[in-house]
């Protein structure tokens, strides 16, 4: 595992995602929100968020490589989970499930605010569209502050470390999701 991500729980990473591309992602959301193809989760009601999406789940897979780099592990996805953040909403101090043991936040877009995520003990991460923070979720708590802008677009991509001690959690238990001619390699990983 990368020292730094071991030793501080969380790495910065520039411009993981185009940023072109980012922004893209960001007003798919924008639309899906519109369009009311949205949900409300029980972390943050009045956000609007999206999971297990076809172009989320791209990312999760595409990214990988990208992500097993900068944590220094070989990882297995699990799932992939976007919000869009509006006026007022916060996300409470906490860690995260099985699932996401080693996890990225990327960000998006927004219209106006601050694109920050804090990590513990109480660490200000900035964040443009395309970049990204590298994270252990389940032992980094992590944070936002009360957004002051507009709208904020946000993708969570989570993984388990491969043979580690959450691989059982691999595709966050629905592998059915992915077709064998994208996933091939990526199954239940086997244990030594």
């Amino acid at each position: 595992m990368n020292p730094e991500l071991r030793e501080q729980g969380y790495v910065f990473s520039q411009a993981l995602l185009e940023p072109s591309l980012a922004r893209f992602i960001y007003k798919t959301l924008l639309l899906k929100q519109w369009r009311g193809e949205c949900f409300h989760d029980n972390h943050i009601p009045t956000a609007a968020s999206v999971t297990n999406a076809a172009e989320t789940d791209a990312l999760l897979l595409d990214l990988r490589p990208k992500i097993e780099a900068v944590s220094g592990c070989r990882l297995v996805p699990t799932y992939s989970y976007a919000r869009l953040y509006f006026y007022g909403d916060t996300l409470i101090r906490h860690h995260d499930r099985g699932s996401c043991e080693v996890s990225v936040s990327l960000h998006l877009g927004r219209d106006g605010g601050e694109g920050s995520l804090w990590f513990a003990p109480n660490n200000k991460v900035e964040m443009e569209p395309g970049d990204g923070a590298v994270y252990l979720g389940t032992k980094t708590d992590h944070w936002r502050e009360r957004f002051t802008g507009n709208t904020m677009g946000q993708i969570f991509l989570h993984y388990v470390i491969a043979d580690g001690e959450y691989a059982n959690c691999y595709f966050d238990g629905n592998p059915q999701r992915f077709p064998p001619s994208i996933s091939e390699g990526l199954t239940q990983p086997s244990r030594a």
